[in-house]
C-alpha cells in the first residue's frame, strides 16, 4: 500500500522549484482577477440589456480576436523570449481592466462599452497565452513535466472556485466597477512575479522564424496525429454545444432566483468539479486506457449539462455543474497530457496556441450560440439540446474513429 504522504510529496514536487511556484501563484491570482471580470461583465450586461443574445455576444466577441491572435502568440512564444512577452501583455491588460473599472465607475459603461473592452482583453490574453502554457517547460525538469501540468490545471481550477464565489459577493455589495478594479490589480501581481524569475530562458530565433510556413508545421503536425486532432475535434464540438455559462445570469436570476451571489456559486460549481476531477486523477495514479477515460469525461459532462438544463432546484444545479467538471477535468487532463508528451520542444508554442483555439475559442464560440439559442427556444431548451449534442459527438468519434478508444499514453505518441 502506497505511503499517502509519499505520493502527496511527489505530486507537489513541481512547486519545490522556486521560479515555477511563484509562477503558479502568480498565475493563481491573476485567474482570481479574471474571474472577477468574468462574473461582473455577464450580469452587468443582462441587467443592461434583458437579452440572452447580448451575453452570448461576449463569447463571440472574444472568439475572434482569439483565433487570430492565439495563432500568431504561438508563433511568438516559439521564436520570441516568452517571459518579456508575457511581461507586455500583462501590463496591456492592466490598462484595459483599469480602464474599464474607471468607466464604470463613473457611470458611463454601455454595452458596446464592454464589448469593445471584451475586445482588447481577448486580444493581449490570447496573444500571451501560449507562452503562459509553453513556459512551463522552462520552469521544471522533464520529469516533473507531466506533474506541473496538472498543478496548473488545479491552479485553474482552485481560481475559477475562488474569483467567481468571491466576485458574486463583491459584486452585491460593491457593484461591477470594484471587481474590474481588482482584476486590474491581479495583472500588476502577476507581472511582478515575471520580474521575479531567475531561470534563463533558451535563446530564439527571433522575429526572423516567425512565419506562415512555420506556423503551417504545427497546423499538419497536428492535423497528422492519429489521437491528438480527433480529440481536439470532439472538444471542439463539446465546447461549442455544451457551454452553458452564458445561459447563468438567466438561470440565476430568472429560473433559480438567486441573485448574484447565486450566479457566483454557480459559475464556481463547475470548476469544483474540475478540482476534485484533477486530484482524483492525480491519486488514481496512470491510466491505462487514457482513450476510454477521456470519451467517459465527455459522456459524463453532457448527461451532467442534460440534467442541469431541466433543474429547477439550486443545490440540484450545483451538483450537476460539479459533476460536469469532473468529467471535463478527466478528459482534458488526459489530452494536455497527451499533447505535452507527443510535441516536441521547438513546436509547444505553436501546438499550444493551435490547442487553444479549440480550447478556448470553443467556449466562446458555444456561449453565443447558447445565448443566440436561448433568445429563440429559451434557456432549458438551449441548454438541453446543447447536451444532447455533444452525447451524438461522442458516439460519432467511437464509430468513426475506434482507434482513440482504445489509446494508451504509455504507448507514444499514436
Amino acid at each position: 500500500m502506497s505511503n499517502p504522504t509519499a505520493t502527496s510529496s511527489k505530486l507537489l514536487s513541481p512547486l519545490r522549484h522556486r521560479d515555477f511556484r511563484l509562477f503558479w501563484i502568480g498565475l493563481l491570482l491573476s485567474s482570481v482577477g479574471s474571474q472577477f471580470t468574468t462574473v461582473a461583465m455577464a450580469w452587468q450586461i443582462y441587467e443592461l440589456t434583458n437579452s440572452p443574445l447580448q451575453i452570448g455576444l461576449i463569447g463571440l466577441v472574444r472568439a475572434v480576436p482569439q483565433v487570430a491572435m492565439l495563432l500568431f502568440g504561438g508563433l511568438l512564444a516559439d521564436a520570441m523570449d516568452r517571459r518579456r512577452l508575457m511581461m507586455a501583455t500583462q501590463a496591456s491588460l492592466f490598462l484595459v481592466s483599469g480602464t474599464l473599472a474607471f468607466l464604470s465607475m463613473s457611470g458611463s459603461v454601455t454595452p458596446l462599452t464592454l464589448y469593445g473592452v471584451t475586445v482588447f482583453l481577448a486580444l493581449f490574453s490570447s496573444l500571451e497565452g501560449p507562452s503562459r502554457h509553453a513556459i512551463v517547460t522552462n520552469l521544471v525538469p522533464p520529469q516533473d513535466l507531466a506533474r506541473a501540468t496538472a498543478i496548473s490545471s488545479t491552479q485553474r481550477q482552485i481560481a475559477t472556485i475562488a474569483g467567481p464565489s468571491i466576485a458574486g459577493v463583491v459584486l452585491a455589495v460593491a457593484g461591477p466597477a470594484v471587481c474590474y478594479a481588482i482584476d486590474a490589480i491581479s495583472w500588476i501581481i502577476m507581472l511582478s512575479v515575471l520580474l521575479l524569475i531567475r531561470t534563463e530562458l533558451p535563446q530564439r530565433g527571433g522575429w526572423r522564424t516567425v512565419s506562415l510556413s512555420a506556423l503551417g508545421v504545427g497546423c499538419r503536425f497536428v492535423w497528422g496525429h492519429a489521437v491528438i486532432f480527433p480529440f481536439l475535434v470532439m472538444d471542439l464540438g463539446a465546447n461549442l454545444f455544451g457551454t452553458v455559462r452564458a445561459l447563468y445570469p438567466i438561470y440565476a436570476r430568472d429560473i433559480l432566483a438567486v441573485g448574484p451571489q447565486g450566479l457566483g456559486m454557480l459559475y464556481a460549481a463547475s470548476a469544483a468539479g474540475a478540482l476534485m476531477g484533477a486530484i482524483g486523477l492525480s491519486l488514481f495514479g496512470q491510466i491505462k486506457h487514457a482513450g476510454r477515460w477521456i470519451l467517459f469525461g465527455v459522456t459524463v459532462y453532457g448527461l451532467c449539462i442534460l440534467g442541469f438544463a431541466y433543474s429547477k432546484w439550486f443545490w440540484l444545479s450545483i451538483l450537476l455543474l460539479a459533476g460536469s467538471g469532473i468529467g471535463d477535468a478527466v478528459s482534458a487532463i488526459l489530452r494536455a497530457t497527451i499533447n505535452q508528451l507527443s510535441t516536441p520542444d521547438e513546436l509547444r508554442g505553436r501546438m499550444s496556441s493551435i490547442n487553444s483555439i479549440f480550447t478556448n475559442s470553443g467556449p466562446q464560440l458555444g456561449q453565443f450560440q447558447a445565448g443566440a439559442l436561448a433568445a429563440v427556444i429559451g434557456a432549458e431548451m438551449a441548454a438541453g439540446a446543447g447536451a444532447i449534442i455533444i452525447l451524438l459527438i461522442v458516439a460519432a468519434l467511437i464509430v468513426g474513429f475506434p482507434h482513440v478508444r482504445d489509446y494508451r499514453i504509455a504507448r507514444g505518441d499514436g
